[in-house]
């Protein structure tokens, strides 16, 4: 899988690595950073500098965190059951032949559906620089669109915070309008949106 972001040392193998040894590492699942230590991406030219580092909220993530829970435990539930009352479905001898092999594609499919949601969280990224905006939006484990304007040309930013649930955590849309006929940017569900849009605001004023 193409790198995102990963740290400038001479050996790449890691996603995120110290710049120095006397800098702590940002954590690997922080959802807001702001001046994060350790990270920088492929593209980051030598004397820029990230200012905020942007994800979706984990708080998004609790949906398909119930849902492979849940698909985890039916293959249980379904054991228990049929042990309760007796139902001798699986101790036919064609279908207890085959049963490990089910429930092994079973879970295979749960754990992928799994990986492709946390990866799908992890590497859709919003990244604010000194010099520009960087949009990463994953959308395969092989497929990833990358989005960048200069600073100089975002005319304008601001957020969106509607809903109970967004307000309590804390978590809402980022919109950044860029001039002309270059596309404008989005981070869905971040949290702090009003801190970030002030962020880039000052950025804006000093460019």
């Amino acid at each position: 899988m193409t790198d995102i972001f990963v740290a400038r040392t001479k050996n790449k193998e890691s996603i995120i690595k110290n710049k120095d040894q006397g800098e702590s590492n940002m954590n690997i699942l922080a959802s807001f950073c702001k001046d994060p230590k350790g990270v920088s991406f492929q593209t980051q030219k030598h004397n820029e500098t990230i200012i905020l580092f942007l994800r979706a909220h984990f708080i998004t993530n609790l949906y398909w965190i119930i849902i492979s829970f849940v698909l985890i435990v039916i293959p249980l539930i379904i054991a228990i059951f049929s042990s309760v009352f007796n139902i001798r479905f699986f101790s036919d001898p064609l279908i207890s032949h085959f049963t490990t092999v089910y429930v092994l594609f079973y879970y295979l499919i749960v754990f992928s559906f799994i990986f492709i949601n946390f990866l799908h969280w992890f590497y859709n990224v919003f990244i604010v620089t000194s010099e520009r905006v960087v949009d990463i939006d994953y959308s395969d484990i092989v497929i990833h669109n990358i989005a960048v304007t200069k600073l100089d040309h975002v005319q304008d930013v601001n957020y969106t915070q509607s809903g109970f649930i967004p307000t309590l955590f804390n978590y809402g849309n980022l919109f950044v309008q860029t001039a002309g006929t270059e596309i404008n940017f989005e981070a869905p569900s971040i949290p702090k949106p009003r801190e970030a849009t002030h962020i880039i605001g000052d950025l804006i004023g000093k460019t």
